[in-house]
């Protein structure tokens, strides 16, 4: 059970950064709910991706060792090399209209 937390808690982490980073460079990009959102909105996006992290290993507690470690980076994998294809596709469609 600890690995697949430690998954979600990557993937969490990993969907965090984009939003943040978007944000905090005053750009707008897409959330859940709206699209694209302000700057602002991404930021708070980011952080609250974020605390849900927190939130989960504090409820959890997963005991880590090296393969949870592992774990955590997979999913922080699997996260970012989904939003680079997804991101990639939107950015070729963008580039063809």
């Amino acid at each position: 059970m600890d690995s697949i937390i430690c998954i979600v808690l990557g993937m969490l982490f990993a969907n965090g950064v984009p939003h943040f980073v978007k944000g905090i460079t005053a750009e707008r990009w897409d959330v859940p709910w709206k699209k694209p959102a302000s700057a602002s909105t991404n930021v708070l996006w980011g952080i609250a991706n974020w605390l849900i992290v927190v939130i989960i290993y504090a409820l959890f507690k997963p005991d880590i060792n090296s393969f949870d470690a592992a774990c955590f980076i997979i999913g922080m994998g699997i996260t970012g090399y989904y939003l680079a294809l997804h991101w990639s596709e939107k950015k070729n469609e963008n580039d063809a209209a």
